[in-house]
């Protein structure tokens, strides 16, 4: 049992199952979606591993739809997200199923560092909200002391707006928001490049097995990219 600073902090995670055709499908044509699918797998593993590493408290996995076999999701607890577009989703979630502070995820950033992940936690006993962003224009998580539902409205989803967006709706809300350092996420098929890149120094073992993961995808590619 974990004791300390994060006992209090729900940790939630939003996942699709990894269903070739339905996941990572901005990598498809560098990858089959058979491999889309298994790149978004591997992910998925190294972040509920990395999570619960180093934030510890109580841990939701929330699926988009049905189930996901196959997946080691030992300590954590498995709830579906609901319908919707993504705020209605995390909203959803949040609004069920936590209680007190909480984190989202995706699983789009795997490699965040745990010194970054370290900072969440003082982050909201600051401020209302923190987020991180990411260079695409969202960010690679929202966490805050209590649901914040003004912050997962009228948000353009998927596009580069998303994070000024929130920060936007956090002042008209009254919100004080920490920024969170930025960090990567993966999105097309350039973005796996660069997270091979900087796992080719990582030490942890959850980063080696998805950069051993991602190492024998390539090596089935026909034309691969030069690293």
């Amino acid at each position: 049992m974990s004791t300390g600073i994060y006992d209090d902090l729900t940790v939630v995670v939003m996942a699709k199952p990894a269903v070739p055709g339905i996941a990572k499908t901005r990598l498809i044509g560098q990858y089959t979606a058979i491999e889309a699918a298994a790149i978004h797998e591997a992910m998925t593993a190294c972040v509920l591993v990395r999570l619960k590493q180093y934030l510890p408290g109580r841990h939701i996995l929330a699926l988009a739809s049905g189930t996901w076999t196959g997946l080691n999701t030992d300590g954590w607890e498995v709830c579906n997200q609901g319908s919707g577009n993504l705020g209605q989703r995390i909203n959803h979630v949040w609004k069920s199923q936590c209680h007190g502070p909480t984190a989202m995820f995706g699983i789009d950033s795997p490699d965040v560092p745990g010194a970054i992940l370290a900072q969440i936690r003082p982050a909201i006993q600051r401020a209302s909200v923190a987020l991180g962003p990411v260079p695409d224009g969202g960010y690679w998580t929202i966490a805050a002391q209590t649901r914040q539902p003004a912050l997962l409205m009228g948000i353009d989803w998927g596009s580069t707006n998303v994070y000024h967006q929130t920060e936007h709706a956090a002042a008209a809300a009254g919100l004080s928001l920490d920024h969170l350092p930025s960090w990567f996420d993966v999105d097309e098929p350039a973005d796996v490049i660069q997270l091979q890149r900087r796992l080719g120094s990582a030490t942890e073992p959850p980063l080696i097995r998805l950069r051993a993961m991602l190492e024998a995808i390539d090596r089935t590619l026909p034309n691969a990219p030069d690293r």
